[in-house]
């Protein structure tokens, strides 16, 4: 009996004007929006590929160990077309550099957008809007509206038991709201498939079959929860009403209002002071520096090139013997106490990053764990686009910076070889000036002493051009996997298992309210 009446209830739903208009206009937004999301991929995949071949450039171009400052990448998944998540709101790169650290995570308080809703377009943001409401459009009149017509009480009439009677709509109900989903899903992987710079792998699919699963989970228990509104409602108008009221205070209301709360109870520094907290660290560290070497005399003589070195650093072309002397006295003390201040400047990162994470939380706590919530998280969880897979990036920059740190170290036998500010050997700043700035000096004549200028410059600049390169092939690599796909999964068991007790909840209240139900 109750597949019979959940056959029944399902053909009679695939006819009617809000299934058809719901299906469609899914359909149509996934088509139009799709196409976008897959180009926008591409382009950060192009981005990404062409800042990573610049940065492998950048290293041959290295005569000093010193300008090793590259910048690291995260990769960008492809399953942020489903979800994009925090992808496009913190920063996805880091330059590893022994006196700065770059960039500053962007706040999510009252001012930003972690917390808007609504803010980024996915397939998830298609979900949360189309399909939540098109499941509560198809159940706010399971049974007011048949109670209404009066069909309820014929059907109540004979020996069909008001159980059997529920969990036919129930399932009729979820059978039809797979049918959008599915298309939906096959026409993203049409789409997506479509596409050159996709390219899915084994632990892909099986997020995207996660996600698919998410999503059915999702809409059963928004349907479960316009059943139970409707087992509650002697109207369907009234019942109609209060399904939306119920949709506008999960996808707006609340998390407006939590994020406001968790502002309040929470506060998290606004990025100028967390840039002047980074500076007032960096600004200690030189009046430290200032101070460390003062025992120390400083050559003479030097001289800069005009030009740049490696990764937009600055390079001594040459260097007189006092001035080596000093400088391989001088970095042995100052680089340990830039890297010491470096893990301070990281340590304050990291509490920044972990405020802005507990405060997303209270946020997500305070405007309930609703199916519309615990369904965003899930979907950037299983795509990659979450905080913990951003917190790992940012641990593995974290390694690799230390990583780097003792390359150089090793290689310069902890700063004191000239190599790691010059790339000049001892005399040839001497030698240099003999032969081409000597007969400048000596020169009284105005024409051939602007002539000797230009050829000295020449050769300055040549000499800076011609500087051999260093070897660096056992230079450390950047590495970074997102999360394993196991891992992935015990961070997602806790909401996937509230979201399907959510759904029974919905459906055990409804049990109970209909058969209190009163069909007159």
């Amino acid at each position: 009996m109750i597949w019979k009446i959940a056959k029944k209830e399902f053909l009679l739903n695939l006819m009617t004007f809000k299934f058809v208009i719901g299906t469609t206009v899914c359909i149509v937004l996934m088509a139009v929006f799709m196409p976008g999301l897959v180009s926008d991929y591409g382009e950060r995949l192009q981005n990404y590929n062409g800042n990573v071949a610049m940065n492998e450039a950048e290293f041959q171009k290295v005569k000093v160990y010193n300008n090793l400052t590259p910048t690291v990448y995260r990769t960008p998944t492809v399953l942020s077309v489903f979800s994009k998540g925090i992808v496009d709101r913190l920063e996805n790169s880091e330059r590893i550099d022994l006196d700065e650290v770059s960039g500053t995570e962007t706040g999510v308080g009252e001012t930003n957008t972690l917390l808007s809703v609504f803010p980024t377009l996915d397939v998830t943001l298609i979900f949360k809007i189309v399909i939540s409401v098109l499941a509560l459009l198809m159940a706010y009149d399971v049974v007011s509206g048949e109670r209404e017509q009066g069909t309820l009480r014929l059907i109540l009439s004979n020996t069909t038991s008001r159980h059997q009677v529920l969990l036919g709509k129930l399932l009729a109900g979820w059978m039809t709201l797979a049918v959008p989903v599915t298309v939906a899903f096959i026409i993203a992987l049409l789409i997506l498939l479509t596409s050159n710079a996709v390219s899915l792998s084994g632990a892909d699919w099986l997020r995207i079959a996660l996600m698919y699963v998410v999503s059915l989970v999702f809409v059963g228990s928004m349907f479960n929860l316009g059943l139970l509104v409707s087992a509650v409602s002697r109207g369907s108008a009234i019942a109609l009403v209060f399904a939306l009221f119920l949709w506008l205070c999960m996808a707006t209301i609340l998390p407006n209002a939590g994020a406001h709360i968790a502002a309040q109870l929470r506060p998290i520094e606004s990025p100028e002071q967390f840039a002047a907290r980074l500076k007032a660290i960096t600004d200690q560290r030189d009046r430290e520096i200032a101070d460390l070497p003062r025992d120390i005399q400083e050559g003479e003589g030097t001289s800069r090139s005009d030009g740049t070195g490696a990764f937009g650093n600055g390079l001594i072309v040459f260097a007189n013997k006092p001035f080596m002397d000093y400088l391989t006295r001088l970095y042995p003390i100052t680089e340990p106490h830039k890297m010491q201040c470096i893990d301070k400047l990281l340590h304050v990162k990291a509490e920044y990053l972990g405020g802005l994470v507990r405060q997303k939380h209270l946020a997500d706590t305070l405007a309930g764990v609703t199916p519309i919530i615990l369904c965003e998280r899930l979907m950037s969880t299983l795509a990659g686009t979450d905080f913990g897979n951003f917190g790992s990036f940012k641990g593995r920059v974290r390694t690799y910076r230390h990583e780097v740190a003792d390359y150089i170290r090793d290689k310069t036998a902890n700063f004191t070889s000239p190599i790691y500010f010059t790339p000049s050997k001892e005399g040839d700043q001497e030698r240099f000036f003999e032969t081409y700035f000597k007969p400048y000096d000596q020169t009284q004549d105005k024409a051939e002493k602007a002539k000797l200028y230009e050829i000295a410059m020449q050769k300055y600049q040549q000499a800076a051009t011609d500087a051999p390169t260093l070897a660096l092939q056992d230079f450390p690599a950047f590495t970074y996997r997102s999360q394993s796909l196991m891992s992935t999964l015990q961070q997602a068991i806790p909401a996937a298992g509230l979201l399907i007790v959510e759904g029974i909840l919905f459906f055990a209240l409804s049990f109970v309210a209909f058969l209190r139900y009163d069909v007159r």
